[in-house]
């Protein structure tokens, strides 16, 4: 783990920095502030105080204290991390309205005023009000509170359209104006069914010939934590090598590489911008997420299970899938019917 400095200093456990400018003890849900130099003999008195149990400091249980230890907190560090960095970008807004105000006096009127508040984009509104909870929860568990207020206070209403699948001519079309890396992750999260980052994270010494499965990768999902075993398509084994065959490896162990760091993985926004160019040059309005439902409503059109779908794809349950495989679902119920009246005419 990277440690954590201020000015300089590294700072020794249970300290944290808020604002970059104050430096708290933080252990349990207990704040105490401490002086900004780590180097003084007052911080270390106090420090080892605090460990000590000795002070817990005149904590007004605040939204930004609140905000503090839960970010301190074991919850906190077990979240993925893409998870983590939308947990503290949602809370960095709510603390731009309500760092002061003490968690006791936030009631329901507030959360949902805060909702509304990014009611003009739906998901970005629904993501902020789970974090509310999620923040409201962790008071409650701290014994700062005995209700939570955000628990029961519906989401925004949203109106977007079911996710449309990609087609083979946009397929072929992205790979007809893309460089090689693009081309492969466009096919490892095509024919995989996994998330951009889970992508990224592919390494070589992960793909194995399973006796049971056949070859394929062992990915442990960030967002989830789920552990799934892909066996690769014949069209992905050959893609992989073709396009490998025009990309300079290195020596690195990711199969997708980063030619500047060769044994760092490529972090997703470096690949987002090309490949976002690629797609505005096609005219494609769907975005690389799309290719994971992709991946599921082919797996549907092929009458496959919501389980086998799921040891694919990942998804948390079988409601998820039927929601983004419901037309494919449809039109192969459908074909089935005519079949059946023909057979019967």
């Amino acid at each position: 783990m990277k440690a954590r400095k201020f000015k300089g200093h590294v700072l020794p456990p249970y300290v944290y920095m808020k604002k970059k400018d104050y430096l708290y003890f933080i252990k349990d849900g207990n704040l105490c502030p401490l002086p900004n130099d780590p180097s003084t003999t007052e911080f270390y008195e106090l420090y080892l105080a605090c460990l000590k149990n000795e002070i817990t400091g005149p904590s007004k249980q605040t939204m930004g204290e609140l905000s503090l230890a839960y970010f301190a907190s074991e919850k906190y560090k077990k979240l993925a991390s893409n998870t983590a960095s939308d947990y503290r970008s949602k809370t960095k807004w709510l603390l731009e309205r309500c760092e002061n105000i003490q968690v006791k006096k936030i009631t329901r009127k507030d959360i949902i005023a805060l909702r509304q508040a990014r009611k003009e984009q739906p998901a970005t509104a629904n993501k902020t009000l789970a974090v509310m909870k999620v923040l409201l929860e962790y008071a409650l568990d701290l014994g700062w509170i005995d209700f939570n207020p955000a628990k029961d206070v519906a989401k925004v209403e949203t109106t977007t359209e079911m996710r449309v699948p990609w087609t083979d001519e946009e397929i072929a079309a992205f790979h007809e104006h893309a460089d090689p890396r693009c081309s492969l992750i466009l096919e490892l999260c095509l024919n995989t069914g996994q998330r951009l980052d889970d992508v990224l994270s592919m390494r070589w010494s992960q793909v194995t010939n399973d006796p049971i499965a056949g070859y394929g990768i062992a990915v442990d999902q960030q967002k989830t934590g789920a552990h799934v075993f892909i066996p690769f398509t014949d069209r992905l084994q050959e893609m992989i090598q073709r396009l490998n065959n025009q990309i300079d490896q290195r020596g690195s162990d990711f199969i997708v590489v980063n030619t500047a760091r060769p044994n760092e993985k490529l972090h997703k926004t470096s690949v987002q911008l090309p490949m976002r160019k690629v797609r505005d040059k096609i005219g494609v309005k769907k975005t690389l997420h799309d290719l994971r439902h992709t991946c599921a409503h082919r797996l549907a059109e092929e009458g496959l299970s919501d389980e086998l779908i799921m040891a694919i794809t990942g998804h948390g349950s079988a409601e998820m899938v039927r929601h983004y495989c419901k037309a494919a679902a449809q039109r192969r119920r459908a074909g089935d019917a005519i079949k059946a009246m023909n057979k019967a005419a």
